[in-house]
């Protein structure tokens, strides 16, 4: 199985994320009649793409699985659009480009991340000098780095992926669906919030964080975590359902801190996505049209958001063309 690398784990995209703020809710509509198997169209993405529905309360929640980052061509197709269009709300994880906007929660988020007993230096030990020459010379080193957390250090080198993948967080469908949200004055909800986010990222165990560093020291490093980047974008725009479920967090077997790494995914999925199926389930019993976009990987790793919304009593149907209807079967 191929593992999720420490660019995907890390979240990054949050700590960069920016733009507008400020939204209000339109009238709903009725709920579309939604054709699974739309036809395909040139140019397009076909991104990860569900429609979960109540009958008893006339509810329609669409979920689309994000990507971080795309490029200039990345372009949605018409049956996604319209599924946005026709909700009364979107809601992604966060507002990233809300909290771009709100210099007191960043600092209050920031505080998430800083040490409180030692330094950076002090945790790293014998790889602080490598890491610092490293982020040094690509530019990415600040002094004040030192007093925070070895995950804010590999967000910080987040670009450095970005940039050697050819993509783009600009591109990137939270950066996309929520300033069309903005821009149409639609009711954005988040789902988990900034503050919930950088809470728990300061709280991943400090083995993973200095595992998840030492995966974006050194050029080979950063340029294997680019591949990676570009693998997952090719997935992604082309709905691979096999990719996914392929992917790892962990493999239990090889891992020496595996007490940590069980910690960890609980963390960042199996708490997260319950909160997700949840929301969800909330909407869909109180007759709501929504559009829910959040990673990718929430909609795979189980307990998926799938598996809960099942579980629930809910069934929930895989939208894509026609022609890679037939290739997925």
């Amino acid at each position: 199985m191929k593992r999720i690398s420490a660019f995907f784990r890390s979240m990054a995209a949050v700590l960069a994320a920016g733009l507008l703020a400020g939204c209000s809710h339109a009238e709903p509509n009725e709920p579309l009649a939604v054709d699974l198997t739309p036809s395909a169209q040139e140019d397009c993405v076909t991104p990860p793409f569900w429609v979960v529905e109540d009958s008893s309360t006339g509810a329609q929640i669409f979920m689309l699985g994000s990507m971080h980052a795309g490029n200039a061509d990345t372009k949605y197709p018409d049956y996604v659009l319209e599924a946005f269009s026709n909700s009364t709300w979107a809601a992604p994880e966060m507002d990233t480009q809300a909290f771009s906007q709100n210099a007191s929660l960043q600092r209050k988020c920031a505080a998430y991340l800083r040490l409180e007993d030692a330094t950076a230096e002090q945790l790293l030990g014998d790889s602080y000098a490598e890491t610092l020459a490293y982020f040094t010379e690509k530019g990415i080193y600040q002094q004040g780095m030192e007093y925070f957390c070895p995950f804010f250090w590999a967000s910080a080198a987040s670009g450095l992926v970005t940039d050697e993948s050819g993509l783009d967080t600009s591109y990137g469908t939270e950066s996309l669906f929520l300033e069309l949200a903005h821009s149409g004055r639609k009711e954005i909800r988040e789902i988990e919030g900034g503050e919930a986010q950088y809470k728990m990222m300061g709280n991943i165990p400090m083995s993973i964080q200095l595992s998840t560093l030492a995966e974006c020291v050194g050029d080979d490093n950063i340029a294997a975590q680019a591949e990676d980047t570009r693998e997952l974008y090719a997935a992604w725009s082309s709905f691979d359902d096999e990719f996914f479920r392929e992917l790892s967090v962990y493999d239990p077997d090889t891992v020496d801190n595996l007490s940590d790494w069980e910690e960890y995914y609980d963390m960042m999925y199996t708490s997260r996505q319950k909160l997700m199926a949840d929301f969800i389930t909330d909407s869909l019993k109180s007759g709501e049209l929504g559009f829910v976009f959040v990673g990718t990987m929430h909609f795979y790793a189980e307990p998926s958001i799938i598996t809960l919304l099942e579980d629930a009593g809910y069934t929930v149907s895989e939208i894509r063309p026609e022609n890679q209807a037939d290739e997925a079967a």
